[in-house]
């Protein structure tokens, strides 16, 4: 009996290792439908392995009641384990995350363009580039108090407002 609590235990383990890099949700292709659930995910198979083999572990070497109760106690504490971690992961779900949300100035943060009318300081210009198979063409401002001429490649800074601000490529390259 203590070789297959020791074996549940350390299984358990080792699996609460692959959930901590890789998580409890499943991919959505893995039901179309968008349908969550978890029934023998790893979340509940960690749970309930090391809190039966802790449970079978410790009653074996404290010699405490039968083999058969043994088994009984220390499967249905890992079966409460596992209840309790699946009301977590469900929990979990339900939180929609507050500081997930993309601010819409630096989606483009990155994204190179190419100046189309010369930017001065203090005077906008106009730079252009295609994203997501659409050319955009925006009014473009330099971060800096630089001149940027026509043709030059430049890399987005932020965009507000349609007014993007942009960096002149070779001093971005300069940086990298």
């Amino acid at each position: 009996m203590t070789a297959l609590f020791l074996v549940c235990f350390i299984g358990g383990l080792l699996l609460a290792v692959r959930v901590m890099i890789y998580g409890v949700e499943r991919p959505r292709e893995a039901n179309p439908s968008g349908e969550r659930s978890f029934r023998l995910s790893p979340a509940l198979i960690v749970s309930f392995s090391v809190v039966f083999g802790a449970t079978g572990y410790a009653l074996t070497s404290s010699s405490i009641g039968s083999p058969s109760s043994r088994i009984v106690t220390a499967a249905a504490l890992g079966l409460l384990a596992a209840v309790v971690a699946a009301w977590l992961v469900r929990r979990w779900w339900t939180v929609v995350p507050e500081h997930d949300v993309d601010d819409e100035r630096y989606v483009l943060q990155g994204h190179l363009a190419r100046v189309t009318k010369p930017i001065r300081a203090g005077v906008e210009g106009e730079v252009s580039f295609d994203f997501a198979d659409d050319h955009r063409v925006l009014r473009a401002r330099g971060i800096d108090d630089g001149m940027l001429a026509v043709g030059t490649d430049v890399v987005i800074e932020r965009i507000e407002d349609d007014l993007a601000y942009v960096e002149s490529w070779t001093e971005v390259e300069k940086r990298l």
